[in-house]
């Protein structure tokens, strides 16, 4: 996404200024806090996937011995933002497919705003639960979208956001289709089909529906063997 005088803006500041700035951001900001309950701040090895500039632990305050993360953003200026920030982190890359753990490796897995960019949600899911151990849970944030309030949302951004970026709206329609391949219709479809959602909820509004809110958490548990 281009922005003015990007050459003279860093790309963590692009993407802290794009989603964790205004509203937005504070919105953000308040998903990660409810994405991990008390219940599962206690988790000895955690892996963060697709965490970007901003992982989880920036934002919620977890106890454990290892935390992980993996990304598909192989650019230096995130390898050295991890390097600087997050010194007891285990940051590695990967190919948005495979997971390079032994199966029963993690207590926990959280997955913000990822997969509405992955191309086969359901063998990553599934790639996911085998890394993980019996009984423990993959934490998940989505985009509501294509729900009636996230595409309002993204029409008011367009037209007056993004523009004054100098952004055309054919542009950012382009990148968002490109982007966000999968609804948040869609991954609940595969969510209540295939696995155990053992709690859920949607922000703001906390009202159950995808049309009436912006952001979806819930919580699946592997099953224990």
């Amino acid at each position: 996404m281009k922005l003015k005088n990007e050459e003279d803006i860093y790309e963590e500041d692009r993407y802290r200024e794009y989603l964790y700035s205004g509203l937005l951001g504070y919105l953000f900001r308040y998903q990660h806090k409810v994405l991990s309950p008390i219940d599962l701040i206690d988790k000895k090895k955690v892996l963060e996937i697709g965490p970007s500039f901003e992982p989880h632990i920036k934002f919620a305050k977890l106890n454990y011995e290892e935390y992980h993360c993996l990304d598909i953003n192989d650019s230096k200026q995130l390898a050295n933002y991890y390097n600087k920030n997050f010194t007891n982190l285990i940051f590695n890359l990967y190919d948005g497919k495979k997971i390079d753990y032994d199966e029963n490796t993690f207590d926990r897995i959280i997955i913000s705003h990822t997969l509405e960019h992955i191309i086969d949600p359901e063998n990553f899911i599934n790639e996911m639960l085998r890394v993980l151990k019996p009984g423990c849970f993959i934490s998940i944030a989505l985009p509501c979208d294509n729900g009636f309030l996230w595409r309002l949302g993204r029409y008011i951004l367009k037209k007056i956001y993004h523009k004054g970026k100098g952004i055309s709206e054919v542009d950012y329609d382009y990148i968002i289709a490109n982007e966000h391949v999968n609804t948040i219709f869609q991954l609940l479809s595969i969510f209540k089909k295939k696995y155990k959602i053992e709690r859920q909820k949607f922000l703001p509004f906390l009202i159950n529906s995808p049309d009436l809110n912006l952001i979806y958490i819930c919580h699946i548990r592997k099953n224990s063997e």
